[in-house]
């Protein structure tokens, strides 16, 4: 859980990298549109798993890891997707945990032709 948490952070890093560094303004518009939602995921994710758990000691100043970063946003996509499926198979989830998993993989389904038009 901590990865896919790390790892919506570092899609929102690498969308405001590219934001930032476009001179085209639709582009411009479409990685802030790609941000939509991250945030929010990654805050429920750490709130009812984590926290639910009194586990909040494992988060650290490091929790955005440089490496996960990558500028081609498909792969990021991909990888989210892929682990969230990965944390799916975990019968130790409970439903509630894994109707959110579920919620963020079909967002990053949509996400990837977003980020194909990038």
């Amino acid at each position: 859980m901590y990865e896919l948490i790390q790892n919506l952070i570092a899609f929102k890093y690498a969308c405001k990298m590219n934001h930032w560094s476009t001179d085209n303004y639709s582009q411009h518009l479409l990685f802030d549109r790609l941000t939509e939602d991250v945030d929010t995921w990654a805050d429920s994710v750490a709130e009812s798993y984590f926290m639910a758990r009194g586990e909040k000691k494992v988060f650290k100043p490091d929790l955005l890891a440089p490496k996960m970063i990558n500028r081609d946003l498909v792969k990021m996509c991909e990888q989210i997707i892929s682990r969230t499926e990965e944390l799916l198979e975990d019968d130790d989830l409970d439903e509630g945990t894994k109707s959110l998993l579920g919620d963020i993989e079909a967002a990053f389904l949509g996400k990837i032709a977003l980020a194909q038009l990038s």
